[in-house]
């Protein structure tokens, strides 16, 4: 049993996941069904493998530049230097004819990492017809109570393991 835990810790300390965060901006357009990004993607705030990216461009969902909200499950919003954007699950929180939330999770795919599962939000204004979008990702924060429980859990493995070894 040991050796088990100690296969799956190891494994677990293998794994590398895509750190850090982005946040992308750009013009669009956004209706009812769908978002048009009408330019490539300017990187204003890129951490860990992004940070390279700062400042350089981003195509937004090409070649069409069309995201329609019913149909982005399994649509790859973005792939630039290696690192792509799956969007797994959008969600529209809010929209109005000068607003757009949208919010979802994603795969991160870099190679040579982990694909890494990740949180992302998109607002879009419209102030005097001009539309404008900005997108943010980052990796989920785990809860308290899972960090909690995982290292209660891990706890008490440990201590069962010293005392069966005092036993002996």
């Amino acid at each position: 049993m040991i050796v088990l835990v100690a296969l799956a810790l190891i494994s677990t300390a293998r794994a590398t996941p895509i750190l850090g965060t982005v946040a992308i901006a750009g013009a669009d357009t956004y209706t009812a069904s769908g978002i048009h990004f009408n330019t490539p993607g300017i990187v204003l705030i890129g951490t860990g493998n992004f940070a390279p990216f700062i400042g350089q461009t981003f195509p937004i969902f090409p070649p069409s530049h069309q995201l329609r909200f019913g149909g982005a499950p399994g649509v790859e919003l973005f792939s630039v230097g290696g690192i792509s954007m799956n969007i797994l699950t959008l969600t529209v929180v809010s929209q109005s004819n000068m607003f757009l939330n949208i919010s979802g999770t994603a795969n991160m795919v870099e190679p040579g990492f982990d694909i890494t599962l990740y949180d992302y939000t998109l607002s879009a204004t419209r102030p005097d017809g001009v539309s404008s979008f900005t997108l943010t990702a980052a990796p989920p924060v785990a809860e308290i109570g899972t960090l909690f429980l995982t290292g209660t859990g891990l706890l008490v493995f440990a201590f069962g393991a010293y005392a069966r070894r005092r036993r002996i």
